[in-house]
């Protein structure tokens, strides 16, 4: 038995428990979640719970977090630039032929984490087979560089088509890059991936540079702060595939964390199903950003191979866990219709009202306390839910004029329905 910290950190809360294997010991701890420094989130319930002596006894300090998840969720990320083939530069937007819902006539794609003019063409061509066709021009990649330095690029993803069978060209044009003045991080196909299909690989690398420039710096000082506290033991950061990173990898490989905290979560459902002797479990996981769902069967999680979030592939071990931006910070709103929407709001994180923090929007975690799915009173981390406070929030949405006209949809009424509903036509 070791002593353990976890941590895991979401959109609104970051939770704490320790377990002390010398005296079997729980401590817990609940803290405001710091989006522009998630760090001091983690280290505020440090603080609050770890004794220095009890920090320095601890053999390993398990983190779970849904930064990357929740920088995909919201858009917020580094500005990333893309260096492609050629012909090529618009994989990200052609996408494949099929659609998230093939019902919905209206249905568009999400828009491309990096936007055309910063989608560069290098001419360089390798065969499938690995052989060089045409080599790579570094005068090309030269203009790349100073494009991006024009439009401030924080992070740059390199793809070069059949990469994954030699890496060469992609290697080259990072070297003329850095040479260039760019200092940014950089993200190679071939060392994210590796594999054939290129809309995915591309789609995998650039979600990899999205969240590096965030991910890799509050990684290195959590790691910083936690020595000067007297940490002596392993961090180590949960992956979407299940089991944990040494902190060195995830910050390297951040794009296998973007499902970190909510796989933590599903792995301990199936621990406590196996425990309960139930074979079949749904786990359901509310987070300030998002809601994360899995199926377990027969006491294990589904592991896929290829990963998918906000309709972005990812080439990488995968837990099955579903997620959507309805957490429990995700706003409420009524569109033009007058229908009710959910979705996460534009600035994170967006406190429910009913926490009494200074949010005043209505939320997902205030409606669940106004129907009493939630109960009233005290919570972790100082915290008292406030029913008052939560009706406030939602009693403008309750009132909002419906639209004059009448539909019916599988969220509300808008407006009055007639008396009898149209006949089918005949087929």
């Amino acid at each position: 038995m070791t002593t353990v910290i976890g941590v895991d950190v979401g959109g609104t809360f970051t939770d704490l428990v320790l377990h002390d294997a010398a005296t079997g010991e729980i401590r817990v701890a609940k803290q405001p979640t710091t989006p522009s420094a998630p760090e001091r989130g983690v280290l505020a319930a440090v603080d609050a719970a770890v004794p220095q002596d009890l920090l320095a006894r601890c053999r390993h300090f398990v983190h779970g977090t849904t930064v990357g998840l929740n920088a995909l969720l919201e858009r917020r990320g580094a500005t990333v630039g893309l260096i492609t083939t050629a012909g090529f530069r618009d994989v990200l937007e052609i996408r494949r032929g099929d659609r998230d819902d093939p019902y919905d006539l209206f249905w568009t794609p999400p828009p491309p984490l990096v936007p055309r003019r910063l989608r560069l063409e290098v001419t360089e061509r390798v065969a499938a087979d690995g052989s060089v066709v045409r080599d790579l021009e570094p005068e090309d990649v030269r203009r790349a560089a100073e494009v991006f330095a024009a439009e401030g690029v924080d992070a740059v993803a390199i793809v070069l088509v059949n990469s994954y069978a030699n890496p060469a060209h992609e290697t080259r044009a990072a070297e003329l890059l850095r040479q260039a003045g760019f200092a940014g991080p950089v993200s190679l196909s071939h060392e994210v991936s590796g594999e054939y299909r290129e809309y995915e690989r591309t789609c995998t690398t650039v979600v990899d540079a999205f969240v590096r420039h965030r991910m890799g710096p509050y990684l290195h000082n959590l790691e910083r702060e936690l020595r000067a506290r007297g940490f002596a033991g392993e961090l180590l950061v949960t992956r979407s595939g299940g089991g944990a990173l040494a902190l060195a990898e995830a910050a390297a490989r951040p794009f296998e964390t973007i499902l970190s905290g909510p796989v933590a979560g599903a792995a301990a459902t199936a621990r406590l199903a196996a425990s309960l002797g139930l074979g079949t479990a749904v786990a359901a996981d509310v987070g300030g950003t998002s809601f994360d769902t899995a199926l377990i069967e027969d006491g294990r999680l589904p592991l896929l191979y290829q990963g998918e979030v906000v309709g972005l592939p990812l080439q990488s071990p995968w837990v099955d866990v579903r997620s959507v931006g309805a957490g429990g910070g995700s706003v409420a709103y009524a569109d033009a219709g007058g229908l009710l929407r959910v979705a996460p709001a534009a600035r994170a994180p967006t406190p429910a009202a009913c926490y009494q923090r200074g949010g005043t929007e209505p939320t997902v975690t205030d409606a669940a306390l106004h129907l009493g799915m939630i109960p009233r009173g005290h919570i972790s981390g100082g915290i008292e839910l406030s029913e008052d406070t939560a009706a406030r929030a939602l009693a403008p949405l309750a009132g909002r004029p419906a639209s004059t006209a009448w539909t019916r949809s599988r969220w509300a009424w808008s407006g009055s329905p007639p008396r009898t509903w149209p006949r089918p036509c005949a087929a």
